[in-house]
């Protein structure tokens, strides 16, 4: 891969994280299914793990609600046929009826399947 292939695929993995970020603020159920892999494995900064329909389901129903994400020192890097994309966020959602003010850090996982990347692995790290 040239430096041009890959600066290329970390701009479009930067991009893909920056539209995960409004298809949440938008409460797009579908818009959100479209970016993750199948085999997604999201893991809350809580520890609860979800998976790719347990988390559209979540965000499609609005029983968690994101109602801000404010993402800082984001980076992204090829690592083989993946592009990890870490950085801040500062967020405030809304679950089980109480709105909560949560500051993590995150690692995501972007993977290209079918030519397209998709998220394929969540983790995040409270700061605060």
């Amino acid at each position: 891969m040239t430096n041009n292939e890959i600066k290329a695929l970390e701009q479009q993995a930067l991009a893909l994280d920056e539209l995960r970020c409004k298809v949440l603020l938008a409460k797009d159920g579908p818009g959100l299914a479209a970016i993750l892999d199948e085999g997604l494995t999201y893991t809350h900064a809580s520890g609860r793990r979800d998976t790719k329909d347990t988390y559209v389901d979540s965000v499609a129903t609005q029983r968690v609600q994101y109602l801000q994400l404010d993402r800082e020192e984001v980076t992204a890097r090829v690592v083989g046929n993946a592009v990890i994309v870490e950085g801040k966020v500062k967020m405030k959602i809304s679950s089980a009826g109480a709105e909560k003010s949560l500051y993590n850090r995150y690692l995501a996982v972007w993977t290209t399947t079918s030519g397209k990347p998709l998220l394929t692995a969540w983790a995040s790290t409270k700061l605060e």
